[in-house]
């Protein structure tokens, strides 16, 4: 289902005993990040502060922490439905390029109701400040560690466009407070919005930004999902609510926004001028980042609801709400990853690895080597390039049975015949990564060994004769030991 804001989705969460209210007063530096991990670590319910010290805003965290949450959020009783509404639109028969249906209008049935269409009005836009009446310290941004400079935004769509094809690019960045009109954008190089300042420049123009905060959750986790850069994360975000996003043009840039925003702030990055050195701020691995660059975004308006909530996604040590979406997206859209790999069976990102630095991979092994070739094409994926240790396993090991996984790495892993190394990006989230270098990948290769990769005869699994299971599984009741181990449950 959809709901026609964050308000919407909020009353249901209170029916449903999964929104509590703290009405005590907090202060937004330290103290409410630490409410927000103590009750996330528990997978505890989203929270609304009511009374922020020095901010009139509510403050809305934790909304999207357990993964039942987040299917409530699409509509979804689990994330396999959802997957397998994805998988129905990568199958080989719609393969003529399944993410053009979500850069133009589709004609598929089901899929005509995608794209987003402009509105002259929204409720993002009942208060609107322009030029000096903007104040970016009116806003409860939080600051969630000691060493970190100063309050973050962390839960914000920023919405920009291709100056070229004038294709929307969308994704969610951390975005620092300088001061009361200027914001840091904390991209990575290798998002695809960080090349626009570039473009935009050899035109000798701004690049036009807006930040969207709240509205349907669906929109956030559209800009969250793991999408090829051509995709149109808007078209996405209709998708997975089940009809189309209106959208309404901004007040002082040319572009256009969720029109069921709860704030949107919007502004421009100057090519030209300097970027700024942010951090450390606080990642999803509960590290420290080193201090970088970031363009700086010049505030030029501020607009909101009349009564805005304003939502923010704390870091910290997982589990955490970052986690929780970003391995439920991995979930939902393992069928593209399927489609990138065939061979591929199943992944799953652990959360001991914040859902991003672990990956465990089940595949459909035919050849000697395919492991290894497997590791290379995950590396290769922009959702998948930071997983630095991986485990590739075979198809009847169940991925996400970690016992399962170890299992398979001490029966068929041998240090050193089946270790991949691999050098790719750095990761600005990783801890234990030195700055300035590349980052260092591996992957254990806990398959079962072909021919052509492994020298001598390989032991054979010692398996009981399926004579004798089924005779001790008609004799069990005899034996007076209770329940059969592993039985299913009448």
């Amino acid at each position: 289902m959809s709901y026609q804001g964050l308000a919407d989705f909020l009353e249901e969460l209170g029916q449903a005993g999964e929104l509590v209210r703290v009405d005590a007063e907090v202060d937004p530096v330290l103290e409410a990040a630490e409410v927000t991990n103590r009750i996330a670590s528990s997978g505890g319910p989203a929270l609304i502060f009511g009374s922020v010290r020095g901010h009139d805003l509510p403050l809305l965290t934790n909304l999207l922490g357990t993964e039942e949450r987040v299917c409530r959020a699409l509509g979804v009783h689990s994330l396999t439905e959802l997957s397998q509404k994805v998988d129905e639109l990568v199958r080989p028969q719609n393969s003529d390029a399944w993410y053009e249906r979500l850069k133009t209008a589709p004609t598929r049935a089901g899929l005509s109701k995608l794209p987003p269409h402009s509105v002259k009005t929204g409720p993002c836009q009942q208060v609107v400040r322009l030029a000096g009446d903007v104040d970016l310290g009116s806003l409860p941004a939080l600051q969630s560690r000691p060493d970190e400079p100063g309050p973050t935004i962390t839960a914000g769509q920023v919405f920009t466009v291709d100056p070229d094809c004038r294709h929307p690019v969308v994704g969610r960045y951390d975005l620092a407070v300088l001061d009361r009109d200027r914001l840091a954008v904390c991209w990575g190089p290798h998002e695809p919005a960080a090349r626009l300042p570039v473009e935009y420049g050899r035109r000798n123009e701004q690049v036009p930004l807006a930040v969207v905060l709240g509205g349907d959750p669906a929109g956030l986790l559209a800009a969250m999902a793991p999408l090829p850069a051509e995709a149109d994360v808007r078209a996405l975000a209709g998708l997975l609510r089940g009809k189309p996003l209106e959208m309404v043009a901004c007040r002082s840039v040319d572009l256009e926004v969720p029109a069921d925003a709860e704030i949107v702030i919007e502004g421009f990055v100057d090519p030209a001028e300097s970027p700024a050195n942010v951090g450390p701020l606080c990642g999803p691995t509960g590290y420290y980042t080193h201090q970088r660059p970031a363009p700086v975004i010049r505030v030029t308006a501020i607009t909101h609801r009349t009564n805005p909530i304003y939502p923010a996604i704390v870091p910290g040590e997982p589990p955490h709400e970052a986690c929780v979406i970003h391995r439920a997206l991995q979930q939902v859209f393992l069928p593209l990853v399927k489609q990138a790999i065939e061979e591929l069976v199943d992944c799953d990102l652990p959360a001991f690895g914040t859902g991003r630095h672990w990956a465990l991979v089940s595949i459909r092994k035919n050849y000697a080597g395919q492991a290894r070739q497997v590791a290379l094409r995950i590396w290769g994926l922009p959702w998948l390039m930071f997983s630095k240790l991986m485990v590739i396993v075979d198809e009847d090991v169940d991925v996400h049975d970690h016992d399962q996984v170890w299992s398979a790495v001490a029966a068929n892993f041998d240090p050193g015949r089946d270790v991949v190394f691999h050098q790719g990006p750095p990761d600005p989230w990783d801890p234990a990564a030195v700055g300035g270098t590349l980052g260092n990948r591996m992957a254990i290769d806990a398959t079962t060994k072909l021919t052509g990769e492994s020298t001598g005869k390989r032991c054979e699994k010692a398996a009981m004769s399926e004579e004798i299971r089924r005779l001790v599984g008609g004799r069990w009741s005899e034996y007076g030991l209770g329940p059969e181990p592993g039985a299913a449950k009448p």
